[in-house]
Parts: C-alpha cells; structure tokens; sequence
C-alpha cells in the first residue's frame, strides 16, 4: 500500500475518497499520448484556466482595496486598536458562518453560489468608491462595508475550493492549489504596486474603482462554466450534514493536526499584514509607494514558493514540509520585528510570504485529499475557519499589543505562538512527521 492510499484510508481502515469523475478538460484524441505532465499540468484543463485567468485579475483588483483600504483606516483614525478593528470586522462573519458555507458548497451550485458572493463584493467596492470620492467616508462606514464583504467572503472559500477537484480530477488537484496560490501571490505583487502608484496619483477612490472592474473577469469565467457535475442536495437538514462533517474531521487522525497549524498561523502570523501600514509609517518612514512595496515583497515570496511546490508535483512527506514551511513562518515573523532598515524588512516579508504560501497549499491539499467528495466542502470549511475566521481574533491581539507596547513586540508574541503550538503538536500529535 502506497502513502496516498494510507492517506484515504479511514479509521475503520475504509477507503473514504471516491475516484474522481471525468476531468472537464478536452480529452486527447484517440492514439495520441496525453500531455506530459508539469509545472503547469492543471492549466491543460480549458474550464481551469479560465477560471484561474478571471481569478487572478480579479485578485490584483483585491489587493489593490486591501492597500487602499488599511491606509485609508490609518489616515482617518491614526490608530493600530481601529486597524484590527476594522481587519475584525472584516473577518468575524468566517469565524460565525465557515461550517454553514460548507454545508452550503456540498449541497448547493457552487457557481451560482460564487456569482452571488463575487457580486456582493464587487457592490462592497462601489460603495467605498462613492464613499471617498463624494467624502463621507467614516471608519464606522468602512468596517460596516467589511463585515458585508465578509459575509460574501464567508461563502466563497470553501465552494472556491472544493471546486479544483470538480475541474481538474484528483490526479492534478496538488498542482491546481499551488498554481491558484501563485496567482493569488502574483496578484498580492502587482495589486499592492499598482495601489501605491494609484493613491500617489488619484487617492483610494481609484483603487476602489478599479477592485470593482475586476469582478467582471471572475464572474464572467464562473459564467461560462456550464459543464460542472451536478450534486444532489441530500435529504437531511443543514445542521445534520454539519455534525457529520465534524465528525468526521475528528476521526481522522491528520485532520485536527493541520488544523491548529492553520489557526496558529491564522491567530499569530496574519496580522502582520495587517500592521503593515503601521510599519511603513512609524517605524520604516515610508509612504504609500513603500507600504505597496512591502505588500509585493510579501506576493513575490509567496508566489515564488507556490511555483516551487507546482514544479514538485504530487511529492511524498508533505506533513513533514507543513512543519518546515510553519517554522520558517515563526523566524520571519521575528526577523521582520526586528528590521528597522526597509530594505530588510523587504527580505523577512518575501520570507514570511514563502512560508504562509507553502503552508496553506500543504495543508489545504492534505485535507481535501483525506476527505470523501461528498464532504469536501465541509472539510474545507472547518480551514477556512481556521485559516480565516480566527485572523479576526489575530488582529485584535496584534492590535491590542501593538496599541500597548509597539507593533514589533506583536509580532514577537506571534512567532513564539508559533513555535508553541508546533512543539505541542509535534509531542502530541506526531501523525504530520509521517510520510504524506
């Protein structure tokens, strides 16, 4: 028995995981050899690609507002506590609503589901541009804009998610997560340049305008997906399908590990982006143009290290890989609280980008391929409560600290959070050293 096979094998020594349906791709003609597999194997699949072009657009439009919107926080309050704030409100609905928004994306049309969701945000966007263009922008207004866009958000992860397996098949899932999470870093490069340039020049309004425009290229490629299987929703009510998706989680042994190294991540390690204005201006004295740089150092780590992964394939030992990625997330978290030259902080930011792509593309691949079908939306959703829902509690803590004691010693508690957690897991949990 090979380590994948271990891998699905439940706790009654069951296999949980279906075979994969047919792929959505075009099939090669009879006789011809099908195309080698590499790099960029998923993107051979026509449905994919489109949708992954319309995601990448649309996410440099998402880092754009993720830029616009911490600076302008910061410009309107001057306040680390009211920056975690308004990162809580934007991320609370995740942490109330994630387990429902799997149940949904198991029982629902996931691309009827993620049109809705991507058009709630693209409003969001609207309305802060018509809030800073026409001044009556106000910090209440802009964490209530957040908690909409969080609700949308809330619904779209685990039916964005669970939707790879349905358009490459099982085979090319590891290399369609790491390529989604080389677009998302590529466009946290680009968008954060793009924004710094544009509040320079126009103000948030421009980036807020544009973040709108960007949604047309996602919901048109969710649009043309027309082909995807079709799910019956089952007979049971929502919260029966929840209590068997927890269930299961806890019965299999690899599932709660990964689990508390997301949250620990989550928790710990996130808010560094979202004290990253507060960096630029006190302690780095950089404006705009330097915040967007230091956004893009974060992307450009990230999506080097998600390329990397791609190049690798369907590799052994990948519980083994999440411990390392998360360790080099804990150092530099540390390196950048101690940098005070912008070109260092740079270096520990590329760093930190590598490691929190690394760990979310180990762990989200380790858990969608130890789930069955029929449960990979809830899965998904107990990581996206993890992986986003608990972020509010993160930046509240980061806030708090760095209100009290200064925003390097926030990221301190953040690395020795890590670090924590990891030894712990590793003395309780040793499941993740084995091969898989």
């Amino acid at each position: 028995m090979n380590d994948q096979e271990k891998l699905e094998r439940g706790p009654a020594h069951q296999v949980f995981l279906k075979p994969a349906g047919p792929s959505l791709g075009v099939a090669p003609p009879r006789g011809l050899a099908p195309p080698r597999r590499g790099m960029f194997a998923s993107l051979v699949h026509p449905p994919f690609r489109r949708y992954w072009i319309g995601l990448f657009l649309s996410n440099i439009g998402t880092w754009m507002q993720v830029v616009a919107q911490g600076w302008l926080v910061l410009r309107l309050s001057d306040s680390a506590l009211v920056l975690g704030l308004v990162g809580f409100a934007g991320s609370i609905p995740t942490l109330l609503l994630a387990p429902l928004a799997g149940v949904a994306a198991d029982r629902a049309d996931r691309r009827r589901l993620l049109i809705s969701t991507q058009s709630i945000q693209m409003a969001c966007a609207l309305i802060l541009a018509a809030a800073t263009g026409f001044h009556f922008v106000s910090v209440p207004l802009v964490g209530a804009v957040a908690v909409v866009n969080g609700l949308a958000n809330a619904f779209t992860m685990p039916s964005h998610q669970s939707l790879f397996l349905d358009l490459v098949g099982r085979k090319d899932l590891m290399n369609a997560i790491s390529l989604n999470s080389m677009q998302f870093n590529l466009s946290r490069v680009i968008g954060p340049m793009i924004a710094g340039l544009t509040i320079a020049a126009f103000g948030e309004t421009g980036c807020f305008l544009l973040n709108a425009v960007s949604f047309v290229a996602v919901i048109a490629a969710l649009a043309a997906l027309t082909s995807l299987p079709r799910r019956r929703a089952a007979g049971r009510g929502a919260w029966v399908d929840l209590r068997i998706g927890m269930r299961f989680a806890r019965k299999r042994a690899i599932i709660l590990p990964l689990l508390a190294i997301a949250a620990s991540l989550a928790v710990f390690g996130t808010p560094a982006v979202t004290l990253a204005p507060l960096f630029a201006r006190k302690l780095l004295n950089v404006g705009p143009r330097g915040l967007g740089g230091m956004l893009s150092a974060v992307g450009l780590g990230a999506a080097a290290s998600a390329l990397f992964l791609a190049s690798l394939g369907d590799f052994r030992k990948k519980g083994a890989a999440v411990f390392v990625a998360a360790s080099g997330f804990a150092l530099s978290l540390a390196g950048f609280g101690l940098s005070r030259s912008y070109v260092l902080a740079l270096l520990f930011l590329a760093i930190l980008g590598a490691s929190m792509s690394s760990s979310a593309s180990l762990i989200n691949t380790l858990l969608q391929t130890s789930a069955p079908d029929r449960l990979r939306g809830r899965v998904i959703s107990l990581y996206a409560l993890a992986w986003l829902g608990l972020v509010p509690i993160g930046n509240l803590q980061a806030g708090a600290v760095a209100e009290r004691f200064g925003p390097a010693a926030a990221l301190f508690v953040g690395a020795a959070g890590i670090v924590l957690t990891l030894v712990t897991i590793r003395i309780v949990k040793p499941v993740l050293g084995e091969p898989g």
